[in-house]
């Protein structure tokens, strides 16, 4: 029996031994002007990775945390750091379009495998077979408000974005050619920069133009002042963001009741759950956090799903060398199939990088929290 024992002790410990780490960077905004969209992130990613965070053969994946603080050069260097200092295998993040976009070059000199959660400008994956997404593209982002709009007969806008944010440029463009299409007016294209506190300048132009729908493709921080000074000057017209603005506490916060009734573009509804892994995720992020999920939390978690089924698939023998790794879950990202996720189930083209036939969903903000408006579908 001792004997047995011993040689049980000794398989266990061999095995043990054997077990790697592999490491996976997690870049986000964690201080700055969007820190609440970063921490929602990293708490679904959180969650998630301590769901899975063991390979099927014994294997561990470790998380590396770099907070990027929503600069662009913090966030170069955090990259950098995280692929030649700390060896990760893969990036999760960054989260903004013109942080994604910032990366992108060192992501291909690398052959760094990397999944942005939420950056949802076209250029983030175009020309690259490393940087990949697992969201929605603007777009579609853009089309969803414009229909929305013109189907309740808001047929003049007037389009408010920021110059300093790909997100926002490419938002607004993707909005103004779908409205105008579906024959809107565009009465408008008005800019801030990120960071103004005082709008109002663009909001007494509004108000002489009388525009029947506001479009918002900007940042909750701007959203939240701009939608105070809009109101207290007496312009009742609707307000759609995209979603850049979905946090309504930080716009309750700021705009208090002046943020009750706008919507928003989004990826992801907790009351709607997608799918069985969605329903459960939900319910243990509740557990956990004692608040729903948000979709940066939901699509942080995908992004850690579809990198962590690439490291299932390709953590084998015939991968011994980090590049090679690499190389294998760059391929098998961009490859994904019918991945059950939290927002869904997953297939990234692989041209594209880019999630096929991705949902989105309308949000409204009533007194600090969401409320579902619909689901619209490619």
């Amino acid at each position: 029996m001792k004997k047995l024992m011993v040689l049980g002790l000794s398989a266990l410990v061999a095995s043990t031994l054997m077990a790697k780490e592999i490491k996976i960077g997690v870049l986000q905004p964690l201080t700055g002007p969007i820190a609440s969209f970063g921490q929602k992130t990293l708490d679904g990613i959180n969650l998630i990775h301590s769901k899975y965070s063991t390979l099927p053969n014994g294997d561990k994946i470790k998380l590396v945390v770099v907070d990027n603080q929503f600069d662009k050069i913090q966030t170069v260097n955090g990259y950098k750091r995280l692929v030649s200092d700390n060896k990760v295998a893969a990036v999760e993040g960054p989260l903004a379009s013109s942080m994604s976009l910032a990366i992108k070059r060192f992501a291909d000199s690398t052959k760094t495998p990397t999944v942005t959660q939420i950056a949802t400008n076209p250029r983030v994956t175009m020309g690259t077979k490393y940087v990949s997404r697992t969201c929605f593209t603007d777009p579609f982002q853009g089309k969803v408000a414009a229909t929305y709009a013109l189907k309740h007969g808001l047929n003049n806008a007037v389009v408010v974005f920021d110059m300093k944010q790909d997100y926002s440029v490419g938002l607004a463009k993707a909005f103004e050619k779908a409205y105008k299409k579906g024959g809107g007016k565009i009465l408008k294209l008005l800019f801030i920069n990120t960071g103004d506190k005082d709008f109002n300048a663009q909001v007494a132009q509004i108000k002489r133009l009388h525009p029947k729908f506001v479009y918002t493709p900007i940042y909750a921080p701007e959203e939240g002042l701009f939608l105070r000074q809009l109101r207290a000057a007496g312009v009742k017209a609707p307000v759609m963001g995209g979603d850049g603005i979905a946090d309504p506490g930080l716009l309750k916060k700021l705009a208090g009741s002046a943020a009750n009734g706008v919507m928003y573009t989004d990826h992801f509804d907790p009351a709607k759950a997608p799918t069985p892994l969605s329903a459960k995720f939900i319910k243990e992020f509740k557990a956990k956090y004692n608040r729903e999920p948000s979709a940066f939390a939901a699509t942080g978690a995908d992004a850690y799903l579809v990198i962590y089924n690439a490291a299932k698939e390709c953590d084998t023998p015939a991968n011994k060398t980090l590049s090679s790794l690499k190389q294998c879950m760059a391929n098998a990202i961009r490859h994904t199939k019918h991945l059950e996720a939290v927002t869904g189930y997953l297939t990234i083209d692989p041209k594209t990088g880019t999630p096929i036939d991705k949902p989105a969903v309308i949000e409204k903000i009533v007194n600090g929290k969401t409320e579902f408006v619909e689901l619209v579908k490619p």
